[in-house]
Parts: C-alpha cells; structure tokens; sequence
C-alpha cells in the first residue's frame, strides 16, 4: 500500500514541479499548516465497509458498526461537494472492506469523472470480484490507479492470510485486468501490494510473480515486512511469518503534536458520517460531521475538528490513536511533504492560476 510506480513527468509537470519546490523552501511550517487548516487536501469515500475476506492481519473481523453500502444519494452529494471545494483526487479506499463488494463501483467511477474538477480515481482492492465486473468498461471508467493487496505463494498460504479459498480465482483475476490494461494501452496504473512471508524465494521465484511482474513492471509491486497492530487487535501469530508487528510511540511523546490526518483528509463513511483518519478507525470514533447534513466546508471549518487539534496537545487523543501505530505529527508531516501539499493546496484553491502557471 505505500509503493507508487515512477511516472515520468511531462513539461508542464516539471515546471509545476519546481515553482513548487522554489516556493516551499522559503514558506515556515507554521503557513503550510495554517494552509491546511484552511483546505484538506485528501479526500475519500467508504462506499461499502463489507469485505468478502477475513485476512487475519486486517482489523475487519473486530468492526462493531452496521456493515453497509452508501446511498448513492449520499455518494452523489460528496462526490458534488468535493468538486465544489476544488476537487482532485477521490479514493474509494476505506479502512476496512473492499470497494469492489459495491456492484455499483464502475457507476460511481463514472460519475466522479464527469467533473472537470476530479483529476483521478483511486482504490484499493483484494481482487476478489474482479471477475465479475466488464474488465473493459472498469478499465475505460477513469479509474486512474487500482492498488491490488493479495498474497503469492501456493494455495494454503492465501487461505491461511487472507482466510478465503480464493488464490487460484485472485490470480487469474489479477493476470486478466493486468493483460487487458496493457492491450488498452495502460490507462490505469496497475500496483501489487503483497502480503507474503519473509522468506522471499518462496513467492518471487514463482512463475506467478514472473508473469504478474511482466505484466505491470515490477517497480509497482511492493511487499510489507512490518504490519500494523490494529491497536492491540492483531498480534504475531496473525501476520506472515517472518514479518514483524509495527510497535506504537508512547502517548507523551505523541501530545507533542496532533496527527497530520487531522490535518490532511476528509473521508466521508459509508452512512454519510465524516471521518478524518482512514487507517485504523474501524468504528469511526473520529466523527467531525455528516455529508447529509453539512457541507464539505463547513465540516472541515467546524468546532469538532477545532477540539480534536486542541485537545491533543492536552494529552486527550481520541482512543482510538493511543495505540495507533501509524502516527505522524503535523509538523514531520509537512517538512517531508511541502511540494505536495502546495501544489495540492495551489490546484483546489486556485486552479486557474496554476493551470496558466503549467501550461
């Protein structure tokens, strides 16, 4: 999930590029915060929080809340509200279960991309269901980058992680879009994200990971040694062998500074509730308002994401960050991220002026 193929740059880009990176060097990190507060510049939806697997190291069999599919009057409304701020981006990625569960996900695909303001698509997916969706139309939908999470080795060893009788179905799935998209001429980034055991040869000798790697460049196919504790949810024996569990930083030492999530997304749930943390929220504890009945900005702008920021630097982080593992202050956040998060600022606040700056 972390690994990005290299895609080359085009002139505008380039340019773009570097007005971005002359800019931040001299831009304090209190502004770039401050711009942040003012813009999120991450946006998701949850369209369904089913999952048609029960991986051993994912925190989905431990979720209280209603499993569900989003109204597509609600998905319609935030796809809209989003436009209206700017756009950019949309993931359908959510922080449990699989996009591809929603039957009506090319529909959504489609229908995001209608506006001119919505530069790309985005999901993540256990490739399950590929099958069963128009490889075609998925392909042609402006679906800009499919992230594909499944486990290479045998048969027993995809039972055993990601608790399906699955593999054979999932690689036949995976080899298919990847086949097709290449004759399609690539319109969607394709990226393998494995969940695999740490002795390496057992699965990067295989004739599977040979044609997959063919197919989509093995610089798009990562693979984790390290997994997340789901708070304390998953221990050793759930994740693959020879991989290790991520230990979370002491409570004193995060009050230093709020979480850059805090500052960075909106992800609207499935039941039109608005999250902003998409990693272990299984409950969706971090609740800052509802699409149905607020608008994007006032959402970002309202008191329940203000308390959240000042709360934490007072030692009351919501429970469900007290043992996350994936935490990242604010401040580290942007002095590893000023390019983007200007650029991305720049393109949903003054589109025009960075389009002319680019062209």
């Amino acid at each position: 999930m972390r690994a990005i193929s290299a895609v080359a740059l085009g002139p505008p880009r380039r340019l773009r590029s570097r007005i971005a990176s002359t800019i931040t060097e001299f831009v304090p990190i209190w502004v770039f915060r401050k711009l942040m507060e003012h813009k999120f510049i991450n946006f998701g939806v949850e369209t369904t929080n089913i999952c048609n697997a029960n991986c051993t190291f994912c925190g989905y069999r431990f979720m209280q809340r209603p499993k569900t599919l989003m109204p597509w009057e609600v998905y319609e409304k935030a796809v809209q509200e989003f436009a209206k701020t700017g756009g950019g981006l949309v993931s359908f990625t959510p922080t449990v279960g699989d996009p591809l569960v929603d039957k009506k996900m090319i529909e959504r695909i489609e229908f995001a991309n209608r506006f001119k303001e919505i530069s790309g698509v985005f999901l993540f997916t256990n490739a399950i269901l590929l099958h069963r969706f128009d490889l075609d139309r998925l392909l042609r939908s402006g679906l800009s980058r499919m992230a594909i999470s499944t486990f290479i080795g045998d048969r027993k060893g995809y039972k055993r992680y990601y608790g399906k009788d699955k593999y054979n179905q999932v690689v036949r799935n995976i080899i298919n879009i990847a086949r097709r998209n290449r004759e399609l001429g690539s319109p969607v980034q394709i990226t393998l994200h494995l969940r695999v055991e740490g002795d390496k040869r057992s699965w990067y000798d295989t004739q599977i990971y040979k044609t997959i790697a063919e197919l989509i460049g093995e610089v798009n196919i990562s693979y984790l040694d390290s997994y997340d504790a789901w708070g304390g949810l998953i221990r050793k024996e759930d994740i693959p062998e020879g991989t290790a569990l991520v230990q979370s930083l002491p409570v004193e030492v995060k009050m230093r500074s709020p979480c850059f999530e805090l500052y960075r997304r909106v992800h609207i749930l499935a039941d039109g509730n608005v999250g902003a943390c998409v990693c272990v929220d299984l409950e969706g504890e971090i609740n800052i308002g509802n699409i149905t009945e607020q608008s994007l900005d006032e959402i970002w702008h309202g008191e329940k994401l203000k308390s959240y920021r000042s709360e934490w630097v007072k030692g009351n982080l919501p429970n469900i960050c007290r043992k996350c593992t994936r935490y990242q202050g604010v401040d580290a956040f942007i002095t590893e991220n000023r390019k983007r998060i200007m650029i991305e600022y720049l393109r949903r606040t003054f589109p025009r002026l960075l389009s002319r700056l680019t062209r």
